[in-house]
């Protein structure tokens, strides 16, 4: 029977050099208390010293007016508490303490896709000797490119190219896992833990079951306690036999367990009123590459802000189903990875092996770089590194992949009008590079593949073709050479049938 105890007794069994991974998104699912006791125990004796910390997803307590600084997982990131970390994504402010570790070389830093990293914890949990993968192939997680390797300090990759079949995959031996970190909502008098008030599980019950079968612990930590035999069976997640210690701590956030996303309540849904600028001009062109009965992912930036509002204004979302990586599957996706008024929520192992085969029929996708050949970089670009997260696991099967930015960064102002676009002032930052600098996205291999892959800019469309980038579209009212070629860094071919962008996506 599990054992309740405090944050920082849960804490002191986390030995030295001990592996541990963590669940979370941002402030969700985040085991926040007992990582700030391990900072705690650290910071007064020393302990516990060089750990290996694995998470899919950033956590940290971010969310607007919280920043998230010292919060999550950068709790960790002090020099002799971690040796080494295997992320799926890292913070997209330079200043946050993990990516300051990471870059100053103090910590052996992997990025892997999200997914990968799920999956990799299952064949911990199942005993296979490790996780066989085709996800990565030719990108930077690839070997025989950086191996998903961060810094210089960072020697040797985690995985090894095999052919099975005739074909190629990365190999991760299995990783046993010393201490499970995860989160829930309710754990009743024995143990078992339910996330019955939670818009996702995001893997815990797979990373509970990778630490007690590798010999480790598992520190649950919940917002309430409740009687032997008062949860619904179907409501646990984490079984008694599989957790060693139960924490119970008040949530800080009002809206850490939000009825309208759990499915406890059914809410209609309401986009937001949206100002006409470039970011709906980019959302209205890039939901005409949808069809009715498509699955669409969304990923974050203008995908996850924007799409959903403008598809739900416009009547597309209603003929579309959108997925989200964390789980929840319709209703109206919003930052976080969650959905207000989800018709069913997926564990994320589940998603990304939907993804992994070939499930989706669209992913909306943002883009930090793109070059010449069309690939596509968003792990880490512009003096940011925010990790891959998801990104590589959605595109790698994906019919059709269409990417939404802004042809230029920091500083950018346009003005949309009834009859086009007006830039008022370029952005300083060329985001269609010769050369990317990660490979999240490769446009050769998606040719080969027979993939769609569209490039959606508030002032221009491009496509991959089979001899490299072609740009198709312009936006009413710019000058093709000056406000479009003169900004991307290698030469594009011009469509001999290049149009202007549709008019409606300019008209309030």
């Amino acid at each position: 029977m599990a054992r309740f105890v405090t944050a920082a007794e849960a804490a002191a069994q986390v030995r030295d050099q001990a592996t541990v991974v963590l669940s979370g998104n941002t402030y969700r699912l985040v085991a926040e208390s007992v990582l700030t006791a391990l900072e705690a125990r650290f910071l007064e004796t020393g302990r516990p010293q060089r750990l290996q910390v694995v998470y899919p997803i950033m956590a940290e307590r971010a969310r607007a007016g919280s920043g998230g600084r010292g919060t999550g997982v950068n709790r960790l990131a002090r020099p002799g508490l971690m040796r080494r970390v295997v992320a799926g994504s890292f913070s997209r402010d330079a200043d946050k303490e993990l990516n300051q570790l990471v870059t100053r070389d103090a910590v052996e830093a992997y990025n892997l896709p999200m997914g990968t990293i799920f999956a990799w914890i299952r064949a911990t949990a199942s005993g296979s000797p490790g996780l066989v993968t085709p996800v990565g192939i030719d990108t930077f997680v690839d070997p025989r490119r950086q191996g998903g390797r961060m810094n210089e300090v960072t020697r040797l990759p985690l995985s090894e190219l095999v052919t099975l079949g005739g074909e190629e995959a990365l190999f991760y031996p299995r990783q046993s896992l010393d201490v499970a970190i995860v989160k829930g909502t309710t754990a009743d008098e024995d143990g078992n833990i339910a996330l019955e008030r939670d818009p996702f599980t995001l893997g815990v019950l797979y990373m509970a079951m990778a630490a007690r079968n590798s010999g480790g612990i598992v520190i649950a930590e919940v917002t309430r306690a409740a009687a032997a035999g008062s949860l619904h069976p179907r409501a646990v997640v984490i079984p008694a036999p599989l957790v060693d210690y139960v924490v119970v701590a008040p949530e800080e956030f009002d809206d850490e367990h939000d009825p309208r996303m759990s499915g406890e309540v059914r809410a209609p849904l309401r986009p937001a009123r949206l100002p006409l600028d470039e970011k709906v001009v980019i959302a209205r062109r890039a939901i005409q590459e949808f069809a009715p009965g498509n699955v669409v992912n969304l990923g974050a930036g203008i995908p996850m802000y924007v799409v959903p509002h403008v598809a739900i204004q416009r009547g597309v979302a209603q003929r579309i189903s959108f997925t989200i990586e964390q789980g929840p599957i319709g209703g109206l996706p919003g930052v976080g990875g969650i959905a207000v008024g989800p018709s069913a929520i997926l564990d994320s192992l589940q998603v990304f092996d939907w993804y992994d085969g070939g499930g989706i029929d669209v992913a909306c996708l943002s883009f930090g770089e793109v070059d010449r050949l069309g690939n596509v970089n968003v792990a880490r670009f512009s003096g940011m590194m925010p990790g891959s997260g998801g990104f590589i696991n959605i595109v790698h099967a994906a019919r059709k992949v269409v990417f939404c930015g802004t042809l230029t960064a920091k500083g950018l102002r346009t003005a949309v009008t009834a009859v086009g676009l007006r830039i008022e002032r370029e952005g300083s930052i060329r985001r269609f590079v010769p050369d990317v600098e990660l490979i999240t996205f490769n446009g050769e291999t998606a040719v080969k593949k027979g993939q769609e892959a569209v490039y959606v800019t508030e002032r221009a469309v491009f496509r991959r073709e089979r001899d490299g980038m072609v740009l198709t579209e312009v936006a009413p009212g710019l000058d093709v050479q000056k406000d479009v070629l003169a900004h991307v860094a290698f030469p594009v071919r011009v469509s001999p049938g290049l149009k202007p962008m549709p008019a409606d996506l300019f008209v309030a």
